[in-house]
């Protein structure tokens, strides 16, 4: 194991160092995990097999059981670190419409993406089984990890990560190059200011390796007494006591559910990190609160690390003749992916956001195909001074659209086990629309708020 997470990490330097030393991988936005990926599927036992990554008894490469393990880490880290009260209560007010948006344009790709998929395979692709269709969303609004996770829990198809992490890869590059050209759509048509400043200079600033000293950003706090312990340790050994608490948790709790209804690691990591969390934040020692120790910021960066881990090992394993396999269908629903986005992007935000649509609206777009990071990326290409708050809006919204994602995935999973895909994709189309309809009202109860009496 140490073996190949040494050859994945000496990828990632080589892959950082390519990113900087050749131009249009940053300018168009490759991040270095995504580039080491493809070089450990080219040089690993998918591609060439160059490159010594273990395998077991049997001959199977053990990386493909890795990405399992890392989306069950990085969802340990995402109810655990300390948040100020009034921050975990500012969902509903400022950044309520921003909440409604994200929630309702990843719950209708869901939605659309199913109900057209299982028409698809009743009529056109009657070979296929229903579970690739979940994999589109998982792959386009989740990433590469939420593919792993999906991936875990089916494990009675094995061309389950490969099909989830192509269309990961495909979502990715549809949210670079389309984002891009959206963004040159949108300052021809005037949907945003031209910024004479900014333009590709800003989009490469944006885009570089490696941060310029006036924008390196703090780590995080030391909340640790360095005589006692490393502040990193005491974080890393939280996070990796979660994670195998869980895993001794789950034999059990899978034996008290129905044998049809699928109980994911990853669920069980995140819950316990929020009841660590919370006991931790009621729990007085020396005088302090423990949970005023654990930091947030550190906390994510660990999740950030588990993340960029993720997407490497998981495209390395990728098994390239499933794709070819694949080929037609995931071509069909990669482009059916694509126009929900776009579509959403053109028909839903302008109504939603008024004068400052695309800015919020290009965010989205990279979230829905890539990953939070991409939608960042393309937010400063489309706006280098940041004069919008949609980040901070969507910072606030997330503490609530995190939990309900894990809801969702979980909700989904539960209704394929049973059956039941159909009727799962309707009521996600019923409850997006649910929630695009109280975007638009608060939206427009905002613009009659501000009219002048």
């Amino acid at each position: 194991m140490l073996t190949d997470i040494a050859l994945i990490s000496a990828l990632l330097v080589l892959a950082q160092l390519l990113r900087a030393a050749i131009p249009p991988l940053s300018r168009y936005l490759i991040p270095s995990s995504m580039i080491a990926g493809l070089l450990a599927l080219a040089l690993g036992p998918g591609g060439y097999d160059l490159l010594p990554f273990s395998r077991d008894a049997a001959g199977v490469p053990l990386l493909l059981g890795y990405p399992g393990v890392l989306i069950t880490l990085l969802f340990a880290t995402l109810l655990l670190g300390h948040r100020p009260r009034t921050a975990r209560g500012a969902v509903i007010g400022n950044s309520s419409t921003s909440f409604l948006y994200n929630l309702a344009s990843e719950v209708m790709q869901y939605g659309i993406v199913i109900c057209l998929g299982v028409l698809l395979l009743a009529v056109v692709f009657v070979d296929l089984r229903p579970e690739f269709i979940v994999m589109l969303p998982a792959g386009f609004a989740g990433g590469h990890g939420t593919a792993a996770l999906y991936a875990d829990a089916l494990p009675g198809w094995e061309a389950a990560r490969s099909v989830g992490f192509t269309f990961a890869t495909v979502g990715i590059c549809c949210g670079v190059f389309g984002g891009l050209a959206l963004i040159n759509l949108a300052r021809r048509r005037g949907w945003i200011a031209v910024d004479h400043s900014g333009g590709t200079g800003a989009q490469a600033r944006h885009g570089e390796s490696f941060a310029p000293a006036s924008q390196q950003d703090s780590l995080g706090r030391a909340t640790i007494n360095g005589m006692a312990l490393e502040t990193l340790t005491w974080h890393v050994a939280l996070v990796l006591g979660i994670y195998g608490a869980a895993m001794a948790l789950l034999p059990s709790l899978r034996e008290l559910l129905p044998a049809r209804f699928v109980l994911p690691a990853f669920g069980v990591a995140m819950l316990l990190g929020w009841f660590v969390q919370g006991v931790s934040d009621r729990l007085r020692l020396g005088g302090q609160y423990v949970g005023e120790h654990i930091d947030a910021q550190v906390i994510g960066r660990i999740g950030g690390l588990c993340s960029d881990y993720l997407v490497a090992f998981g495209i390395a394993s990728i098994n390239v003749q499933i794709v070819l396999d694949y080929a037609l269908p995931l071509a069909v629903f990669s482009l059916l992916g694509l126009a929900i986005c776009v579509g959403w992007l053109l028909l839903v935000a302008p109504r939603v956001f008024g004068k400052h649509w695309f800015e919020n609206a290009i965010f989205t777009y990279g979230w829905n195909t890539g990953t939070i990071a991409f939608g960042v990326a393309l937010l400063r290409v489309a706006d280098p001074r940041g004069k919008n708050r949609v980040l901070a809006d969507y910072g606030m919204a997330f503490i609530a659209i995190g939990p309900l994602e894990a809801l969702l995935y979980t909700f989904v999973l539960a209704a394929l086990a049973a059956g039941y895909l159909l009727q799962a994709g309707i009521v996600l189309l019923l409850l997006a629309s649910v929630l695009t309809g109280l975007a638009l009202y608060r939206a427009r109860r905002a613009v009659t708020t501000d009219l002048p009496h």
